[in-house]
């Protein structure tokens, strides 16, 4: 393993596919917002495969660079009525942020999604009070997106953390490179849009990339299977 997990003092989590799934939302918005401009929309396949970046970059290369602006404009007006649909909080989620949070490492919230729609999300699915803070997007504190080293940089000033007593956990390249432009280690999960051998090519370490955030805790702090169901 290519870190110290015992130096860990705050971790970093990403959202969509991390620690919630959000597509059916996701793919019911960019659906109304693609019929809205004549479109057809595409599945939520490949609305999966193309989920990472940033809405912008998403809308993109769904509808086109010409439209994507206005795409964007009515994504962001629209989310909000339809983004509890169909969510939920990923397997072992809140298992390891209470372990986290017991062990005494912060849990923070770090994503490409837009800032408001993210606390909304995670008050909706009880993740707020499991979670030291969130950084999203779309805000003029936060002009950036993963894996800008600006957004990194911002969000650890923001905590008082160094890059290396900080984990990022994610389900992306973006992840992993928004942790390596910072020094940061990074672990990550598949379970979002990403398949494992994606990850590999990214990060070229396999005791680093888990099925699911049981392994991961499990792997990396050793903590206690769940007793619960459901976790």
């Amino acid at each position: 393993m290519a870190f110290d997990n015992q130096k860990i003092r705050t971790v970093l989590f990403d959202l969509d596919g991390t620690l919630i799934d959000n597509f059916t939302a996701i793919h019911r918005c960019y659906s109304d917002v693609a019929k809205s401009l004549g479109l057809v929309p595409q599945s939520l396949d490949v609305l999966r495969a193309t989920v990472g970046g940033s809405i912008s970059m998403t809308m993109s290369k769904l509808i086109g660079d010409e439209l994507a602006p206005e795409g964007v404009r009515r994504f962001r007006e629209h989310f909000h009525e339809v983004m509890f649909e169909g969510v939920f909080v990923l397997p072992g989620v809140k298992w390891i942020l209470r372990h986290l949070r017991e062990r005494g490492i912060r849990t923070v919230v770090f994503t490409n999604k837009d800032h408001d729609a993210t606390l909304a999300l995670l008050d909706h699915l009880g993740l707020a009070e499991l979670s030291d803070a969130a950084f999203g997007t779309n805000t003029p504190e936060m002009p950036w997106r993963k894996p800008q080293r600006e957004f990194s940089e911002a969000v650890l000033a923001a905590l008082g953390a160094s890059p290396e007593e900080t984990l990022m956990v994610g389900d992306s390249p973006f992840d992993i490179q928004a942790a390596g432009t910072v020094g940061m280690p990074v672990a990550c999960v598949a379970t979002g849009t990403h398949m494992p051998e994606t990850l590999l090519s990214a990060i070229p370490d396999p005791d680093l990339i888990f099925g699911n955030m049981f392994q991961l805790g499990n792997a990396l702090w050793n903590f206690p299977p769940p007793q619960e169901s459901g976790e």
